[in-house]
């Protein structure tokens, strides 16, 4: 029997696996427009009160979140979405961020016989879907920015709201509690500080998880997950977001975006590296 840091590693390689096939997907433009997520299971429901045949989809690793009368495009068939249910972007076995924008159950009108077989495939089967509403502007270009993924062996706290950024002339460091549940590692390690080299500036923004899976980021279904550490290249689409910027004395250009807990830190620098606690002897900003 596999012992909890062992499920844990085991169950971490395999999410960094699919983390990175994912990234590769997502970065390439031509498949970006169109919305789409993997078919993972059907089962069928009661028919309704008008006779009507209920068939369930569960789809995950969105790059959109489909809402009723929108129609998904299943291998050759095309189905109305009848309801969806409540979002979620959370695993409920491990608490983890869900890959993508998370997962939806949608009901479709049809019966579930002809539909069963299409979510035995063992690779499981991409769907897309026509959307009534606009979509999000990185379904419009192939100008697509790419997404490297920085924090592979560590990460904040999943729960920690105490950011701690401070200045040491072009030097931005920023402090925060381990997560030890991911990284057993840092099981003793109360602090560590990601500092930015040469760095020009910086901007600590309001999206938070619940605001990034409802769309509130300009990177919502496009970087390939929440709660991570990346340096983004390419069209970064600053303006986006109107939080301004505070300027540094470096003149770095590199593009870091961490997302926490309850904020998103954008860091423009020259290079970063992850150090032990460092000593406070510098000017010090805390986020609330």
């Amino acid at each position: 029997m596999l012992r909890g840091a062992q499920k844990s590693a085991m169950m971490e390689k395999s999410r960094n696996c699919l983390f990175s096939w994912l990234a590769v997907e997502i970065s390439k433009g031509s498949r970006m427009h169109e919305p789409k997520g993997r078919l993972t299971d059907i089962f069928s429901l009661p028919n309704d009160g008008s006779g009507q045949p209920q068939s369930v989809l569960m789809l995950d690793q969105l790059t959109h979140v489909p809402v009723i009368g929108d129609v998904l495009q299943v291998a050759d068939r095309n189905l109305s979405i009848a309801q969806v249910d409540r979002q979620w972007m959370r695993s409920c076995l491990t608490g983890w961020p869900l890959i993508g924008l998370g997962s939806i159950a949608v009901l479709v009108n049809e019966p579930t016989e002809g539909l069963k077989p299409l979510a035995r495939n063992p690779n499981r089967l991409w769907v897309t879907w026509k959307p009534k509403a606009d979509l999000p502007w990185h379904f419009e270009t192939d100008d697509l920015p790419k997404f490297i993924r920085l924090n592979e062996d560590w990460n904040a706290h999943p729960n920690d709201v105490g950011l701690r950024l401070e200045e040491r002339g072009d030097e931005l460091i920023a402090r925060m509690k381990p997560n030890p549940y991911a990284y057993r590692q840092y099981e003793n390690i109360p602090e560590i500080a990601v500092s930015f080299v040469n760095c020009s500036k910086y901007r600590v923004t309001s999206v938070n998880d619940e605001g990034w899976y409802s769309g509130q980021c300009r990177f919502s279904g496009l970087a390939p997950e929440w709660g991570e550490f990346y340096e983004i290249s390419g069209n970064v689409q600053d303006n986006m977001n109107a939080t301004p910027w505070i300027k540094m004395e470096g003149v770095g250009a590199k593009h870091f975006h961490f997302y926490l807990k309850d904020e998103t830190l954008e860091i423009k620098a020259q290079d970063w590296v992850l150090k032990p606690a460092l000593l406070h002897k510098s000017r010090e900003v805390f986020i609330s």
